[in-house]
Order: C-alpha cells, then sequence, then structure tokens
C-alpha cells in the first residue's frame, strides 16, 4: 500500500515513489493489462495524441534507431520527442525533446500528478516502466511535439508503449530475448514485436531470418500496411569501417545517398538506414534529407561502440545477446589483434550463448557483473554464473565487485597497452561511465 503523505519535492523524492512498484505484476504474454493502465491514467489525465508518433521495437538496434531518427527529424526543423529505456547516465534521458531531457522540475509535477490519480482510484498494481511511459507521453503532449519516437520496452503486442496510434512501425533485427516474457521460438518472439504494426500504416524492417520476415509480412498484409524491408527495398554499401569513422552508400532504386557518421560498427549502417527511410516516408522534401544525412556526422549514442579512452582503448557497448556480441566482436577484430574484454552481463541473459561467442576470441577475459542496484530493477547479480561457462577457457579471471574489475581493467590495458573492451550489458555499460565522470 503506498502511503497519501508520500514525500515528493524533488526528483529524488519523486524516483523513490516510483520505484516503490518495483516488482509489481510482471509482464506476461497473455496479458493486456499494462496496455489498459497507461489508457485508464492518460484518459484521466486529459491525454490527447496530438502528433505523429513512430514505434520502434526489435532485438538489437532498437535505441540507436529511435535516437537517429530524432536527431534527423530534429535537424530538419522539427520539434522531436524520444522516449528510450533503460538509462545510461540519467533516469531523464528515457523522456526527452530535441535531444533535451525532461527537466526535474517537470518530472515530478507529472509524477505528482500520476500519484494523485493512482491514490484516488485506487491503482496500485502498476509497474515502473508504465510510470514512465505515462509521463513520457503525457509530456509530449502538453509541450506540443510534431513527433515523437517512442521505443518499446519489450516486446511490442503487449508492452504498454503499444497504445499508441502510430503511423509508421519500425522493426529493427529480432533475435532471442526475454524468452520468458515473448516465448521460446523466433516466430513467438517476431508476433509479439510485430504486433505493433497498426491498420493502414507503414513498416519498415530490419532485414530477418526466413521465419521472422515471413510473419512480418503476413501481419503487414493482415493490416492493410505497406512493409519496406532493409536489404530487399533499400541497401547499405560500406566504403569505410574503421575505429573513428563509419562511412556509406544509402542505395534506393536510383537513388544514391553518402553518409558518414561517428557512429562506429557496420551494424549501424543498417540502424541508420532504418532511420532514413522512415525520414524519407515521414518527410517528402527531398532538400530535408541533405539534412538528416548531416546530422549524424558527429552524433555519439552512450554504450554504442563508444570511446570513452584512447591509447590505449578503451570501448563500451551494451551488446546483451549473442547475435549482437558476434556483430560487435566481428568489428572490433578488424581494429585491433588482441583486446581485454570485461564480460558482464545479467544473469538472466543468454549468457551460455554468448560465452560460446567469447570461447572462439583470442582475447582475455574478465568476468563480472553489472552493479544493478543503482538501476533499481532488481536484476538477479551472479557473475559466477557466468565464470562457469568460461571457466575452461585458458586467460580468464573473475571478479565478483564490478568496480574492482574495472580497475583491474584498465591497470592491465594501461601496462601491457591492449585495447579494452566493456561488454554484456546496458546496465554494466552505464556504471562503466558512471564511474568515470
Amino acid at each position: 500500500m503506498h502511503l497519501i503523505n508520500y514525500k515528493m519535492n524533488n526528483i529524488n523524492e519523486a524516483l523513490n515513489y516510483i520505484y516503490s512498484f518495483m516488482g509489481k505484476k510482471n509482464l506476461h504474454k497473455n496479458s493486456f493489462n499494462h496496455i489498459n493502465n497507461v489508457k485508464e491514467i492518460l484518459n484521466i489525465l486529459e491525454y490527447k495524441q496530438t502528433f505523429k508518433i513512430i514505434h520502434i521495437t526489435g532485438t538489437k538496434g532498437k535505441g540507436s534507431t529511435t535516437l537517429v531518427l530524432s536527431n534527423m527529424l530534429k535537424f530538419a526543423g522539427y520539434k522531436i520527442a524520444s522516449f528510450v529505456s533503460p538509462h545510461i547516465i540519467n533516469v531523464r534521458e528515457r523522456i526527452a525533446i530535441n535531444g533535451e531531457w525532461i527537466s526535474e522540475k517537470d518530472f515530478v509535477d507529472i509524477t505528482k500528478k500520476i500519484k494523485n490519480i493512482l491514490e484516488e482510484n485506487k491503482i496500485y498494481n502498476i509497474t515502473v516502466f508504465e510510470i514512465f511511459t505515462i509521463i513520457g507521453l503525457y509530456y509530449f503532449y502538453i509541450q506540443n511535439v510534431d513527433y515523437a519516437c517512442i521505443e518499446v520496452g519489450i516486446g511490442g503486442k503487449l508492452d504498454c508503449t503499444n497504445i499508441v496510434d502510430s503511423s509508421i512501425s519500425v522493426i529493427t533485427s529480432i533475435s532471442y530475448d526475454h524468452m520468458e516474457i515473448l516465448g521460446n521460438t523466433i516466430e513467438e518472439i517476431t508476433e509479439q514485436k510485430a504486433g505493433i504494426i497498426k491498420e493502414n500504416s507503414l513498416v519498415v524492417s530490419a532485414a530477418q531470418e526466413k521465419e521472422s520476415i515471413n510473419i512480418i509480412k503476413k501481419i503487414s498484409k493482415e493490416k492493410n500496411s505497406k512493409l519496406y524491408v532493409f536489404k530487399k527495398d533499400f541497401d547499405v554499401d560500406i566504403i569505410s569501417n574503421t575505429n573513428k569513422i563509419l562511412e556509406f552508400n544509402y542505395i534506393e532504386n536510383e537513388k544514391k545517398y553518402k553518409f558518414e557518421t561517428t557512429l562506429l560498427g557496420e551494424h549501424q549502417s543498417e540502424n541508420i538506414s532504418l532511420a532514413f527511410k522512415t525520414f524519407t516516408l515521414l518527410i517528402s522534401n527531398e532538400k530535408l534529407y541533405y539534412k538528416a544525412i548531416d546530422s549524424i556526422k558527429n552524433f555519439n549514442i552512450n554504450a554504442r561502440l563508444t570511446f570513452v579512452q584512447r591509447n590505449p582503448d578503451i570501448i563500451i557497448d551494451g551488446a546483451h545477446n549473442s547475435k549482437s556480441l558476434f556483430r560487435i566482436l566481428k568489428t572490433i577484430y578488424k581494429w585491433y589483434d588482441y583486446l581485454i574484454i570485461l564480460f558482464a552481463p545479467l544473469s538472466e541473459k543468454d549468457i551460455k550463448g554468448m560465452s560460446d561467442i567469447l570461447k572462439n576470441s583470442n582475447a582475455f577475459i574478465i568476468v563480472s557483473s553489472p552493479n544493478t542496484n543503482k538501476n533499481n530493477d532488481n536484476k538477479e547479480n551472479d557473475s559466477y554464473k557466468t565464470y562457469q561457462y568460461l571457466k575452461e577457457r585458458d586467460n580468464i579471471i573473475h571478479i565478483e565487485n564490478f568496480n574492482e574489475a574495472v580497475k583491474y581493467m584498465q591497470k592491465l590495458s594501461k601496462e601491457k597497452n591492449i585495447p579494452a573492451l566493456v561488454i554484456g550489458s546496458l546496465y554494466s555499460a552505464s556504471d562503466y561511465i558512471n564511474l568515470n565522470i
């Protein structure tokens, strides 16, 4: 039971109130409660969707695609909102307009409104993510934005963000993740993610496995929605992929546009292309296409092959499944012959799959786990489980405490002049950044 007199004079008190709902009902693949909660509270707040929404789901790349598209629209002169999760540095970065995080005052004021509604209507079975979603959508409404790029929390069909009426659905690369919620097969997972597709809308999809793309095609057809697929309807030609710059040509029909960006890794060419294709479907003025292209020249996103140090290089990335890890290592081994890897995943993830990838690398591996308490997510924090999959391997060490693991990695990297990579979770990437701010 939440007390009526719960103090809320600043953002920390607002967050304490929100996180007091931690552990409430969990997402279930057969439950629409999450959507209904958000709908009910937004109705009481008299929220109206007065802006166009682009809804983004997928397993890999959805955060990058959301932020790249937001930046493109901002540079084109629109008032553009973005909603992403989890946060890397500050909780307010989840909710932003034109790249500016929601102010502490607005965050607190809206949380107070939600608190009053919850108490007046005796609604206590609500999740933290639902509250963040309500804050985001209501904030975008009162700020009168033109467009909002909304990243799905988990899945799509039953995710509470699926209350939105989107004009375009973007589906990034799909692989195995959150199986306990979304299903154990790629078909079940895709059904959930493709559940964001709306009637008579547009759909932009990454290149997918055959099983996935067939389901996306089927649902798009059922919804009378036009589908555009990467590698089929538009494509890229990589020019340069170094540890300083990514250059590629975006190709569609007879048109070719050259991109140059500090977002590193070949996989970003796909995310950027999804964002750009979506941009061209929203905006018909070709002059603005070049503003969109310019917008990502020096655009950076935390924890996406982010260089936090040079000479020796230290890189952080939030990859947290086997496919993402494979792609990241494939890129990095084009840059370096040898490296140190601090591998710190959440134990609920596909640790075996990721460990199998790491077994085939020649890296020196430090196994740890993120400091998850600051994220208030009650995630299982068990690095021993991770270590069991890798302990037979040469050149490996287990350091349970993440802070100590970071110190050891930095010391080793400096002494041996060897590049280092922190990977396994967005939480460990966040922890590293916050340790070194």
